[in-house]
Formats: structure tokens, sequence, C-alpha cells
């Protein structure tokens, strides 16, 4: 059974001028450039996106009910106001773009339909294979639990 976890960026919430780099489509990662920061921004259609706690809630509740639609499992939520971390897998033949896809619009349906109709999420969400049980052990004891926002897992629901 594959299980990944994908990252969905807020619009607009990592720019080419970010400390850490940037991930470009065509070139992989690349080191922080502020020229390329200000050809995006002035690209930009709509205002940045930070998710608010409202959000966040709205979003967790969202990938739970889509979890059983979409038939997928659902290990741990990680909220933050840049971005959504989704720890998940699933044990029919579908490849991880659709899955990831699915799970995308189902975000982006639910936060129109709450709040207000516009681009919620950056163009592509990233995606890791959590391959080893290290790895997913850590994710869900470590990784996960550090971020900001509000997370969610199976065994404490909501929690900060």
């Amino acid at each position: 059974m594959p299980v990944y976890l994908f990252t969905f960026h807020a619009y607009g919430s990592w720019m080419p001028d970010h400390q850490r780099g940037y991930t470009h489509r065509q070139g992989g990662v690349r080191v922080a450039d502020s020229e390329m920061a200000a050809q995006y921004r002035a690209r930009q259609k709509q205002t940045v996106i930070a998710f608010e706690e409202n959000h966040q809630l709205a979003v967790i509740d969202e990938l739970q009910a889509a979890a059983q639609h979409q038939r997928f499992i659902l290990y741990a939520i990680a909220t933050d106001p840049t971005h959504i971390h989704v720890l998940c897998g699933w044990e029919d033949a579908r490849g991880w773009a659709k899955l990831r896809n699915g799970i995308r619009e189902s975000i982006t349906r639910m936060l129109n339909r709450a709040y207000t109709r516009r681009r919620w999420l950056a163009e592509n969400a990233s995606r890791k294979r959590v391959k080893e049980e290290e790895h997913f052990d850590h994710l869900r004891a470590n990784y996960l639990p550090g971020h900001r926002g509000l997370k969610w897992d199976p065994k404490s629901g909501v929690y900060r």
C-alpha cells in the first residue's frame, strides 16, 4: 500500500526570495532569488493566502470527509498559515497524482463554498513517498506535531 506525505502550499505563500530557497517546475530546488520573486509577485492575480485557525479546522474536517468518499486512509494532518500536510495511504491501484489532485479539489471546493471563491492553493502540491516505518513514525511523532497550526490524527483528534 502506498503512503505519501502531500504538502499543499497556500497561494503566494512561498516566494523565490524565501530564505530556504524555492522549487521551480523545471529546475528543482533553487537558492533564494529576489528578482524572480518580484516577477512572481507582478504576475499574481490575487492576494497571498494565510490559513487562519478557522480555515485550518475547516480543512481538517474536509479531509476526514474526503478520506471516506475518495477511499484513502488518513494517518495525520498538520496545518500552518502557509501550508497543509496530509499523511495518507490507499489500497487500490491509483497513482499518487490522481489521489493528490482529488484531495486538492476537495480542499478548494470546500474553501470556496465556506468562504469565498478564489485561488486558495499554489499550483502544485509536493509529495514525498514514505517507504519505511521509521520515516512514517518520525513524521507522526516529530515532524507533523512541530507545526504551528492545528493538527489531527486518529488517536488524538484535533489538537494544537
